[in-house]
């Protein structure tokens, strides 16, 4: 027999429906902005001649190889723009999920962010007329997705979750 007593054993808390909802479309909000960087990346090709030409009527004297460097700059860069969102706000979700009230509140400004790079790269993936179409409803359907899976983060019934591990630490802390 044993003087010390074993650790309780905690209870997995299961997250509210809000939150497994939001869970949801935050994993769809991924997948659509994969799928932006791997279409714009495969087309990059056709990217490449339409964005040399924007550029090189901007400076019109400027050297070709710089024109191309240029423009895989602003593509490329555009691409990992989404990539690097995307993978910020995972990795977000993934810490909100071990219930950290202060990533839900980090992910508020990321949001934000998201809707910038949205529209950078919107400029510079996005072909112009219908070759444009998928990109486009990828890059709306990413953002509108990202966006109500925050609003669900925000729900009472979420909120209460995430602050029942900080209450029942405090509980816990307390002495008999």
């Amino acid at each position: 027999m044993s003087l010390s007593v074993p650790p309780p054993i905690t209870s997995a808390i299961v997250p509210p429906g809000t939150a497994r909802l939001s869970r949801s479309l935050w994993v769809a909000s991924f997948v659509a902005g994969i799928a932006v960087v791997v279409f714009g990346f495969l087309g990059r090709d056709a990217h490449f001649e339409r964005l040399k030409g924007v550029i090189g009527g901007m400076v019109p004297d400027g050297d070709a190889q710089a024109v191309e460097g240029s423009t895989a700059v602003v593509f490329l860069g555009s691409l990992a723009m989404i990539a690097l969102v995307v993978a910020m706000e995972a990795v977000l979700l993934m810490v909100l999920f071990k219930r950290r009230v202060w990533a839900r509140w980090t992910l508020a400004p990321l949001v934000l962010l998201h809707a910038v790079v949205t529209v950078i790269t919107a400029d510079f993936v996005v072909a112009p007329g219908a070759d444009g179409v998928l990109p486009t409803v990828l890059l709306a359907s990413q953002f509108i997705l990202a966006a109500a899976g925050l609003i669900l983060l925000f729900f009472p019934s979420t909120t209460v979750w995430l602050l029942s591990e900080k209450f029942s630490e405090r509980l816990s802390e307390r002495p008999a």
